[in-house]
């Protein structure tokens, strides 16, 4: 978060006054419509006395069902809580763009690579990593990861009826298991209108989304200058030194 911070800091200094804002959303009425909802999971005859199904291996992330959508992002993983910050969000296929929360910038991120494009109204950065509002979507070792989902009950959240699931990806990049908890909407085919990480003492950062409009969206939100400046990139931390031996 305090890379990216620095970021936004150095796209101000390079950029003048702006006269005119970040590029508007589309209306909502040039969207795709909203599919019909998908027959909500069959989850009460599965789940346990204490309203927890047994968890079973999947190999989908439940935001990977979702390559074409827009949204306004509440939070952020590194900015949890009330009073969070919110901006646009958009994503076709593997490219995801990200409006700053100050409508000065938007970020656009590979989710295959994890490289990153910021654009100002006068200025353009590259780095090779993520923007950290690409929190979820993007999680460094998912591709290598073992998914475990088991249901947890419902819940209406922000007058949406949703399936909640437990979420649990292990992969050797991690430092240990992640868990994240997300409420699935059934009226927008199961699109968590809320995510959770859990951390090992309990509850943990909260993302929302509201506004989500489910299908393609306009190709141009995605265009990015070919040249921009490289972000410095951070140098490896040296190694450890060995301690001397005892013997």
């Amino acid at each position: 978060m305090v890379r990216w911070a620095h970021v936004i800091v150095l796209l101000g200094c390079m950029a003048t006054p702006m006269l005119a804002q970040v590029p508007k959303p589309p209306d909502s009425a040039g969207q795709a419509p909203a599919a019909q909802p998908a027959l909500v999971r069959q989850n009460a005859a599965e789940q346990s006395v204490a309203g927890q199904s047994a968890a079973e291996p999947s190999a989908t992330y439940p935001l990977d069902s979702f390559p074409d959508f827009s949204a306004v992002m509440v939070g952020s993983r590194a900015e949890p809580g009330e009073g969070a910050s919110q901006g646009h969000i958009y994503r076709s296929g593997k490219l995801l763009r990200m409006e700053e929360p100050g409508q000065s910038a938007y970020f656009i991120t590979d989710l295959n690579t994890g490289e990153t494009f910021g654009i100002m109204e006068t200025a353009c950065i590259h780095d090779d990593h993520p923007y950290i509002r690409a929190i979820p979507f993007r999680i460094a070792g998912k591709a290598d990861a073992t998914v475990t989902r088991a249901s947890a009950g419902t819940e209406t959240v922000d007058g949406h009826s949703c399936q909640i699931e437990n979420v649990t990806l292990s992969a050797p990049q991690l430092a240990g298991p992640m868990k994240v908890k997300f409420w699935e909407a059934e009226d927008l085919q199961g699109f968590p209108i809320k995510i959770e990480f859990l951390l090992p003492g309990g509850h943990g950062p909260i993302i929302r989304y509201k506004n989500v409009v489910l299908g393609p969206q306009d190709p141009t939100l995605f265009f990015h200058p070919k040249s921009c400046q490289q972000l410095p990139q951070r140098e490896s931390a040296p190694p450890a030194p060995k301690k001397p031996s005892t013997k």
